[in-house]
């Protein structure tokens, strides 16, 4: 999971990091957080008590509630020493998508990513709200990226994000994986 804690994240930070420490825990899953740089959080996420874990990793964020530089931090994950994981991976990236950087540059990391990843999963808590249309440049950029595009802003929403991890399977070993992204329905 890479997760946006920018200034516009701000009021959904901790229940992501929640998110994340669930899936680090339950899923075996790496985790990171971004703002204006990528931060690797798996380490602090494995900490026993919740509380602690989640202030371990905010602690670790220098730079949340700053800006937001999605693409960078992208392509900084696949260029770095754990890209190497998202080689046929489920990838969720929890955002409301604003980016300070040009759509196009979010377009280019996300099909760097999508060529990559297994499964990608877009999380963003304002998909929640009534009417909800993606009119942001940067998070329209990367919805055709996207397998499946799901609402964050509630509990419910949450746990629904957790169900639909658990049901994006890895294709058969006898399948090409284009044949199987072919297979997969898109939720947007």
């Amino acid at each position: 999971m890479v997760c946006d804690v920018s200034a516009s994240m701000q009021a959904e930070a901790t229940a992501y990091l929640h998110l994340m420490r669930a899936l680090v825990l339950g899923a075996d899953a790496e985790s990171f957080a971004f703002a204006t740089r990528l931060t690797r959080l798996t380490p602090a996420l494995t900490r026993r008590s919740p509380a602690e874990a989640v202030a371990a990793a905010s602690e670790a964020v220098a730079d949340r509630f700053g800006g937001t530089r999605i693409a960078a931090n992208l392509t900084a994950l696949l260029a770095g020493r754990h890209g190497g994981l998202l080689r046929g991976a489920v990838v969720l990236i929890g955002s409301d998508g604003w980016d300070s950087e040009p759509a196009e540059h979010l377009a280019r990391a996300m099909a760097r990513l999508r060529r990559r990843a297994y499964r990608v999963l877009w999380v963003n808590p304002r998909a929640s709200a009534s009417g909800f249309e993606p009119r942001v440049s940067t998070m329209a950029a990367a919805l055709p990226f996207c397998d499946q595009f799901l609402p964050g802003g509630t509990v419910a929403d949450l746990r629904r994000v957790i169900d639909a991890v658990g049901e994006a399977k890895l294709p058969p070993r006898t399948r090409s994986a284009g044949a199987a992204r072919r297979n997969v329905s898109s939720t947007t």
